[in-house]
């Protein structure tokens, strides 16, 4: 009679231990892991993970071995379809203007059409410094050093904005100012702030074609710098344009921000400190 006892109490141990066929998938619970999860991937239901691992509330022990009746070992990624599951478009940042350490970004307004030109090329080295030269034509007098800075200046629209960059391949504010006044055999410092310190103060209402005007944008000193084309308009590179763009002085983003003009070029065709 004892030895039947033992063995039905054996019997009731082995019952409650579940069975796990040869067919079935294990799983080891990791961190981050739940039912819902575990049963999504191994695609079986959570009431069968229950019921084969006597599970009763939600609580999974990391490290426990899992029995997945039915459930497939290494469940497959399913590809993402077209249209659906692509990773969603990251906007970059708008870049400050100025290349200073430190500097924070700088939201700009949306800006008006910029000046006609051949925005599907990039200029050359060689045209641009044709286009600064002074050689007075047969029967034609030479264009002043205004003028060719003008010029200069707009056919450089198609180049694109590049922050801290400083060849025709990407400029950015001063580094385009910089450089337009390169090919007039002019040098400029590199940045906005250390521009300003150059030239003569000018009053807004009394601004002429190649003032630079300057802009405090992400900072209190001059952190952003343009050409003066006239009509109320300036030629610089823009950061949320991604190029060289014009905008007009009207712009409530730039009226806000506007913090002087500077005159560099005179009819002596010099640079006054």
């Amino acid at each position: 009679m004892r030895q039947l006892f033992t063995l039905l109490a054996a019997l009731a141990v082995l019952a409650a231990i579940p069975v796990v066929s040869l067919a079935d998938a294990t799983h080891v619970v990791r961190k981050g892991d739940t039912l819902g999860k575990i049963a999504r991937a191994h695609r079986v239901s959570v009431s069968k993970i229950r019921a084969a691992n006597g599970i009763e509330g939600t609580h999974l022990s990391v490290g426990k071995k899992l029995v997945l009746p039915g459930g497939k070992a290494h469940p497959k990624r399913r590809k993402a379809r077209s249209g659906k599951g692509k990773r969603p478009t990251v906007r970059k940042p708008t870049l400050p203007d100025d290349p200073t350490p430190g500097a924070q970004l700088s939201h700009v307004d949306p800006q008006e059409p910029g000046l006609s030109g051949d925005a599907g090329k990039l200029p050359t080295e060689a045209e641009l410094t044709e286009l600064a030269a002074s050689v007075k034509a047969a029967d034609a007098a030479s264009p002043g050093v205004k003028d060719r800075l003008l010029r200069v200046a707009q056919r450089m629209l198609s180049v694109p904005y590049r922050y801290g960059g400083t060849t025709l391949w990407g400029l950015d504010c001063s580094g385009f100012v910089q450089k337009a006044f390169a090919f007039l055999d002019l040098d400029l410092p590199r940045s906005a702030r250390e521009q300003f310190r150059e030239g003569a103060k000018v009053a807004k209402a009394d601004l002429s074609p190649g003032d630079l005007v300057f802009f405090s944008t992400y900072a209190k000193y001059p952190s952003h710098v343009g050409i003066y084309l006239g009509d109320n308009r300036f030629v610089h590179a823009s950061s949320r344009d991604r190029k060289v763009t014009v905008e007009s002085l009207d712009t409530p983003y730039y009226m806000k921000r506007y913090i002087g003009a500077k005159r560099l070029l005179f009819e002596e065709n010099q640079i006054e400190n």
